[in-house]
């Protein structure tokens, strides 16, 4: 939400760099592009920047910088200097990442945890779980075992 706020008036401050922008720089933005930043506007908030001093010397918020930048590299620079703004950006994203999200995230360790966790889960599993041998008995010994114990059930009756 905040930061939806922050876009909200860097999209106001655009609208208004762009407003004391050389026209055919202006021109070579699509109007699309325009039409977006005039719907996130903040309708409410009016910049207040000397138009006197160069882009340099205002004191632009940081989302501002980031649309400025997205229109330069997008449709005012040349070839040559979209490569080298997309290999810096490309290494400052990659230089701002935490080394602990770096080692999080290491395609080599990612699934590391989750093997180990089933290791264990399976270990603990089996750990529980013996094999219980069941042997059938033949009809022969089942009929004899069914005999002794009639035999054995008086002889516990008559000890009662």
């Amino acid at each position: 939400m905040m930061e939806e706020a922050q876009y909200s008036e860097a999209a106001t401050e655009v609208l208004d760099i762009l407003t004391y922008t050389r026209e055919e720089d202006v021109k070579k933005i699509p109007q699309s592009f325009i039409n977006f930043l005039n719907n996130i506007s903040n309708k409410q908030y009016t910049p207040k920047f000397n138009h006197e001093y160069s882009i340099n010397e205002l004191n632009l918020a940081t989302k501002t910088k980031e649309l400025l930048g997205f229109i330069y590299i997008t449709w005012w620079c040349d070839e040559n200097e979209r490569k080298k703004y997309k290999s810096i950006i490309q290494s400052n994203n990659i230089n701002n990442i935490k080394p602990e999200k770096i080692r999080n995230y290491d395609i080599n360790d990612i699934f590391k945890e989750k093997v180990k966790e089933k290791s264990d889960t399976t270990n603990s599993i089996s750990e529980n779980m013996s094999i219980i041998e069941y042997k059938k008995e033949n009809l022969f010994k089942r009929f004899l075992n069914k005999l002794l114990s009639f035999f054995t059930n008086k002889d516990e009756r008559g000890k009662m």
